[in-house]
C-alpha cells in the first residue's frame, strides 16, 4: 500500500478464528481493525480512489425464514448473510433493497458477488457459472 501498486485484485480471507467462525467476535473485530483498517485509511479509499471492498460475514445456517424444510435449500429459504460493499465510488450508508429472500432469482447471492467483481475487473462472464446470468450489484454505485 504505501507504493500505491495493489493488484486489481486481492482476496483477504481469515483464519477460523479470526473470521468468528471458532473465536469471539471481539477477535474478528480486532483482525478487521488490524488488517482492514489500514486498508481503508489508503489512497484507494479516499475520495478519488476506485477501491472497492466486499466484506462478507461467516455462511447461512439455513435457520430463518422461510424455513428451509419448507423450502428448496438454495431457492431462497433460511436466513440471509451480512456483505457490506465499501467503496469511495459507492453511494454513502446504502442498502440495497434489491431481491426479496422468498424470491431466490431476485437475491443477492455469492454468484452476485462474483458478477460484480467480473464486471469491475472487465472479464467475460461466459464461464462463470451461474454468474454469468446474475445482475452486478450495480445498485451499490
Amino acid at each position: 500500500m504505501a507504493n500505491h501498486t495493489l493488484p486489481n485484485l486481492s482476496w483477504l480471507a481469515p483464519n477460523g478464528c479470526d473470521d468468528a467462525h471458532d473465536c469471539s467476535i471481539g477477535t474478528f473485530d480486532t483482525w478487521l481493525k488490524t488488517v482492514i483498517g489500514p486498508l481503508l485509511a489508503s489512497s484507494y479509499f479516499q475520495p478519488g480512489g476506485d477501491g472497492l471492498l466486499i466484506i462478507t460475514f461467516d455462511e447461512d445456517d439455513k435457520g430463518g425464514s422461510p424455513s428451509c424444510t419448507t423450502t428448496t435449500v438454495g431457492q431462497g429459504c433460511g436466513g440471509q448473510v451480512e456483505t457490506v460493499l465499501i467503496s469511495p465510488l459507492s453511494k454513502l450508508a446504502y442498502k440495497s433493497t434489491a431481491g426479496d429472500p422468498a424470491n431466490f432469482n431476485s437475491t443477492y447471492d455469492e454468484a452476485s458477488i462474483l458478477r460484480t467483481i467480473a464486471d469491475a475487473l472487465g472479464l467475460k462472464t461466459s464461464g462463470l457459472g451461474a454468474a454469468a446470468s446474475r445482475v452486478p450489484m450495480a445498485d451499490f454505485f
